[in-house]
């Protein structure tokens, strides 16, 4: 059996000194939990056995995660990406600092901004989609237990290992970057099929990976990371800084900032491809970057395009919502401060 001892999380709700991110449910549910997109748990319980094979990915210059090939309740093998933890207030201006509104609460911050939270929305809106097609599939999140987080921690940096949950003050220096406000959560990670081509892309995937790129897109899905190590096979394997509908970037930005960011999808894509092809030697006569790429990067989409292609914005997420009142009232009222929102086109709400 698995060993499922979890950390306290008596204080998780908050202190006068500290605020203390919201603890994991138990039993877990899909997360985050905010309006879906969601992603579901890859067990009843989100805990598992765990047999730890090797370090995949870049680890030194990955940011937000460590990735390793694993066996999962023996099954496998797996890719398990473990998400390391972004305070909320490093969330609020590095990643939300250009929205036109404050959000309510920290959580929010997260919910919609942290790394992890952003793979649970893109590809809960991958799955209930079944569009599962467009990326390396995931499976579901798992919750690393203490005692897991003590053997892959002392694999992965190879050096002796203390429970965060033991220090007196916790400032985001350690492996994991705990701060206070996660003294009590667990490792959150993502189970993912593990990805077994030797090559990045192929000039004959080329045409496919714009096609996919636009399918996001057209599921309210702004992939926003895109470079050659993001593609394995031709597929999308990191989704960890895309936004999906409904999302506050998509309501407080400014129209021209939504536009950049839009546009750097597109561009992104174009310029992985031809740094790829560069480094590796491609015959440019074989290589063929689809004109509608060219056009929505240099923003002068045509057709049944816009100058940057689909606007994801434009996705009826409100289909999947058992509530879609309830869903409405919380974007509308509970997600942002009341401030004055500058003039611009804003999101639509399922009643409107």
């Amino acid at each position: 059996m698995p060993d499922t001892e979890s950390p306290k999380d008596e204080n998780s709700t908050g202190t006068a000194d500290c605020f203390y991110l919201a603890a994991v449910p138990n039993p877990p549910v899909p997360l985050p939990r905010v309006p879906r997109p969601k992603l579901a748990p890859s067990t009843p319980s989100a805990h598992a056995k765990i047999d730890f094979i090797e370090e995949l990915g870049d680890p030194q210059n990955d940011q937000d995660a460590r990735v390793w090939k694993v066996l999962i309740d023996g099954d496998g093998p797996y890719a398990l990406k473990m998400f390391r933890f972004l305070h909320s207030e490093y969330l609020s201006y590095a990643f939300a600092g250009e929205l036109n509104r404050a959000l309510a609460s920290p959580q929010s911050y997260v919910d919609f901004f942290d790394p992890f939270s952003c793979e649970c929305r893109a590809y809960g809106r991958l799955k209930e989609a079944q569009r599962e097609d467009v990326a390396v599939r995931a499976h579901g999140y798992l919750l690393l237990t203490p005692t897991q987080e003590a053997e892959i921690t002392t694999k992965s940096w190879g050096e002796p290992y203390k429970p965060d949950v033991e220090e007196a003050e916790l400032n985001s220096t350690k492996p994991w970057h705990r701060s206070e406000q996660h003294r009590y959560l667990p490792i959150r990670c993502i189970v993912k099929d593990l990805a077994t081509s030797p090559e990045h892309f192929t000039p004959s995937q080329i045409k496919t990976m714009w096609r996919d790129l636009e399918d996001f897109h057209k599921l309210g899905i702004l992939v926003r990371d895109i470079g050659v190590g993001n593609f394995i096979g031709g597929k999308i394997i990191d989704l960890s800084r895309a936004w999906t509908t409904p999302h506050p970037a998509f309501m407080y930005l400014e129209e021209y900032q939504l536009d950049d960011q839009r546009r750097l999808d597109p561009q992104r894509l174009r310029h992985a491809i031809i740094d790829f092809a560069g480094g590796e030697g491609w015959d440019w006569g074989k290589v063929k970057i689809p004109e509608d790429l060219t056009k929505c990067e240099s923003g002068k989409g045509d057709g049944e395009l816009d100058r940057f292609g689909v606007d994801p914005r434009l996705y009826d997420w409100c289909k999947w919502e058992e509530d879609p009142a309830e869903a409405d009232r919380f974007l509308a009222e509970d997600l942002a401060l009341e401030e004055e929102v500058v003039e611009g086109e804003q999101f639509e709400l399922c009643g409107e």
